[in-house]
């Protein structure tokens, strides 16, 4: 009996153990699951969240893609504005801009179709044209610049570009986006009877014209005065004058340019071509005159100092002699071009007058104080040309950049002349907005392009030659 109840109560006991060892491998197990539910839900979410964004950032559906094309285009809206903006704000050429687009695109791992350097043309052409052309606001206080680009041979391009007064921002120079283009046209003889008409054309188109700003040409002063507008001289072209007055015929000052001429092209091949004077256009001579005696300054500065080489002092020894002109024209120069940036980024006003009278003051050389009073005499005038202004534009910089800008998208063939690319001019003055660039593109034709070129352009020179030769 005792025996029984000792296996007995043995047998509980192991059923026990059992049970025990058993429940701590479930909750082990249970463990281990909630484990894996937790590790699960958590790659669950994070996918969801990658799912969701990557269906924001996937390419949209043909439909969609679509709707975002221009009528009759191939290449999405936003591609276009990318690289017209890319095209008109730099200097690149037009196969640069499509190969550029190309390298762009691959490294970002975007598929685009490259375009050619004839499609950005074309859309150029079509953003220029329909600048142009577009319905301009009439007003009564219209403001334009104007000025012709001389090209090879006889074709000169006369641009005139327009802003209105209450719009001008005098607290910075202008941007291409300020104006409006109002007019391109190219011909081979350029006269005042011939401008008159053009500024009649434009006064017609855009309401009254209050004042022009640009170079005192003959022929452009000439159509001015016919068509009875006044006429703002830019002050840039108005302190190159002053000075070319002054030094034209200065035997001394003539004398140092030959000497900067003879020394560029004497080191140029050898092991002193680092100090040879910078070059100059001859055109603007006058205008950029800062650039040349900065660097006679610079080397006075050196030869005074110890770090310059006993080859390079023997070369340079000769600036010496023309110390005195050297520093008449710094201390000249230094202070037309405080002048021009006072002048150019917040016009004239008595305020601006009084500024640059005090510049030019300080200036105690003879020519110095000719200067002082040319400018003095510059002020006065402008002043009373427009005296119901509060403040007058003065600079005609920004087209002297536009036309830099097309010059430079030129063929590096000459005969190429003046094409139609010149509607680029046109096109930098665009805002490049999606919506503004959408209706240009829909809305101009290829024959719109052909027939304006007929009508404003003509035949270029490669042309002409081209039918000689085949003749």
């Amino acid at each position: 009996m005792k025996n029984r109840e000792k296996r007995s109560s043995e047998k509980w006991k192991q059923k026990a153990r059992r049970r025990g060892v058993e429940n701590r491998k479930l909750k082990k197990r249970m463990k281990e699951v909630e484990r894996s539910r937790d590790r699960w839900r958590k790659k669950a979410e994070s996918g969801n969240a990658r799912a969701a964004k990557g269906a924001e950032t996937a390419p949209r559906k043909p439909a969609e893609r679509e709707k975002e094309k221009p009528r009759r285009y191939w290449f999405e809206l936003s591609v276009i504005v990318v690289i017209l903006k890319g095209k008109l704000n730099t200097s690149v050429s037009f196969r640069a801009i499509s190969q550029l687009f190309r390298i762009f695109a691959l490294s970002a791992n975007l598929q685009f179709r490259q375009p050619s350097h004839a499609t950005v043309i074309n859309w150029v052409h079509k953003v220029g044209y329909y600048e142009l052309m577009r319905e301009k606001e009439k007003a009564d206080d219209w403001v334009i610049l104007l000025d012709h680009s001389i090209q090879l041979g006889r074709d000169k391009v006369f641009v005139v570009y327009g802003i209105r007064q209450s719009q001008i921002n005098f607290s910075r120079a202008l941007r291409f986006q300020d104006l409006v283009t109002l007019m391109v046209v190219s011909k081979e003889k350029w006269d005042g009877e011939i401008v008159r008409d053009c500024l009649l054309e434009v006064q017609e188109q855009v309401g009254k014209i209050i004042y022009a700003v640009g170079d005192y040409g003959p022929d452009l002063k000439k159509g001015l005065r016919l068509a009875g507008i006044k006429h703002a001289h830019d002050i840039g072209h108005k302190i190159a004058l002053i000075l070319e007055k002054m030094y034209k015929n200065d035997a001394r000052y003539q004398e140092f340019l030959d000497k900067l001429t003879e020394m560029i092209k004497q080191p140029a091949q050898t092991e002193l071509a680092h100090i040879i004077p910078p070059r100059q256009r001859k055109k603007a001579r006058y205008q950029n005159m800062s650039v040349r005696i900065g660097w006679a300054v610079k080397m006075l500065k050196c030869l005074r100092g110890r770090k310059i080489g006993t080859e390079e002092r023997e070369k340079m020894e000769w600036i010496e002699e023309y110390r005195d002109i050297i520093e008449e024209l710094s201390a000249i120069t230094t202070a037309t071009r405080a002048i021009e940036k006072v002048l150019k980024c917040s016009g004239l006003s008595r305020h601006t007058a009084s500024k640059c009278r005090k510049l030019t003051k300080k200036l105690t050389t003879e020519k110095g104080k000719i200067v002082h009073k040319r400018v003095a005499e510059y002020l006065r005038d402008s002043l009373l040309l427009l005296p119901e202004n509060k403040t007058t534009l003065c600079s005609s910089d920004i087209l002297e950049s536009s036309f830099g800008k097309y010059k430079s998208y030129l063929s590096n063939n000459p005969m190429a002349g003046t094409t139609n690319l010149v509607l680029c001019i046109a096109a930098f003055t665009s805002s490049l907005d999606e919506s503004e660039v959408r209706e240009a593109l829909e809305t101009t034709t290829v024959q719109d392009i052909r027939d304006w070129t007929e009508q404003n352009v003509g035949e270029t020179l490669l042309q002409k030659r081209r039918a000689l030769l085949v003749a």
